[in-house]
């Protein structure tokens, strides 16, 4: 790549002539590595309560670490010695994403400081203190739970995109080029991610202050134990359960794509799998949960599904161990094309026997 003039408009599309950008970035010092950990930790201490503003005046001053999947009912179901597992991306690989199992206390699994001490036992009593029961409330409960979660943790991407442009100093022409549209790639499709659940919790924020759970359509597999793999997330499903495209998610800026939000999760000595979506993502949703009904899959693929999908999710030390080398391969070959942003094609392999317990109950709402 040339260089531009020192008064050409820098390369960066910063809109700043280049003498006044990138021009001396490369004579600049590197950032340190003290400065990356401690200005990464800054955003790590971002807390905030979720509720709708007309909530507010109810929030306390005390922010907590909330979780999106139960400790007492759901991880401690999973646990061996108070600990299960959670998966883990090597950054340091530079060909392909190394996968890592990483072992995760209950006490800090699935949390974000994402609600206050009023408002996470006001609001979540319901599903933290009663059976869980497959009505309207309860779904509704473990839904706002998982975006309000995913929402949080997309807007501290925003930040560390915006970071990460910084990062460019020291190096040569070639590597800047590379970090800015590497940050500027990942920052504006974060940046429309966050619109979409911004505006996704809006709508879920009506029902919650008009207790009109109405608008919320979903299918809830009742399972004949906790499951092993537990989690929470929102996300705009790409593959269905045969491993086939599910939608063509446009390149207009403007096009929503169709979200599904899932949450698996234990409750006396059952297990839990919500798939719940709003009416305008219905007609992706209610073509995954008929495909689902009709070929009469089994547990095993709602398990790939998640692997597939999610990155909030927790696993059972004694199933992973329980699991064969070859099949342990499988689970994380699903898991690297699932984060593989670059994954190409129509279709993906998601045939995997993971041993899930076994599907006893599906209600969907509406029907289908």
């Amino acid at each position: 790549m040339k260089k531009p003039g020192r008064n050409d408009p820098c390369w960066c599309k910063s809109g700043r002539k280049y003498k006044h950008c990138h021009r001396d970035t490369e004579n600049q010092p590197p950032v340190a590595i003290h400065t990356v950990i401690q200005t990464l930790g800054s955003f790590k201490k971002t807390k905030k309560c979720s509720v709708p503003q007309t909530l507010a005046h109810e929030c306390s001053s005390k922010i907590i670490n909330a979780h999106t999947v139960s400790k007492s009912s759901s991880l401690k179901a999973i646990a061996k010695d108070g600990h299960v597992l959670k998966i883990s991306i090597d950054i340091k690989s530079n060909v392909a994403p190394k996968i890592a199992l990483v072992e995760t206390g209950i006490n800090n699994a699935s949390t974000f400081s994402g609600f206050c001490s009023v408002h996470d036992k006001k609001l979540f009593s319901p599903i933290e203190d009663e059976p869980f029961k497959a009505v309207p409330l309860h779904c509704f409960l473990v839904t706002y739970r998982g975006v309000a979660k995913e929402l949080f943790s997309k807007a501290y991407a925003s930040k560390t995109f915006d970071f990460m442009k910084t990062l460019d100093r020291g190096k040569n022409l070639l590597h800047q080029v590379a970090i800015q549209a590497a940050a500027s790639t990942f920052g504006t499709n974060n940046a429309l991610t966050v619109r979409d659940l911004e505006s996704i919790k809006s709508k879920l924020d009506t029902m919650l202050t008009s207790k009109d759970y109405s608008g919320l359509s979903y299918a809830v597999f009742t399972l004949d134990s906790p499951p092993p793999i537990m989690g929470s997330a929102i996300v705009g499903p790409t593959f269905d359960f045969n491993g086939d495209k599910a939608q063509d998610i446009s390149n207009d800026p403007d096009i929503m794509p169709d979200y599904i939000a899932i949450n698996s999760f234990s409750s006396e000595d059952k297990g839990y799998i919500v798939l719940s979506w709003l009416p305008e993502h219905a007609k992706t949703c209610r073509k995954l949960i008929k495909q689902f009904l009709d070929k009469k899959l089994t547990g095993d693929s709602l398990a790939a599904f998640m692997i597939l999908l999610i990155e909030n999710f927790y696993m059972s030390p004694s199933w992973w161990a329980s699991l064969d080398s070859d099949i342990q391969g499988l689970v994380k070959s699903l898991y690297s094309q699932g984060i593989d942003t670059y994954t190409d094609g129509d279709s993906i392999n998601i045939r995997c026997p993971l041993f899930f317990p076994r599907i006893t109950n599906i209600l969907t709402y509406p029907m289908i």
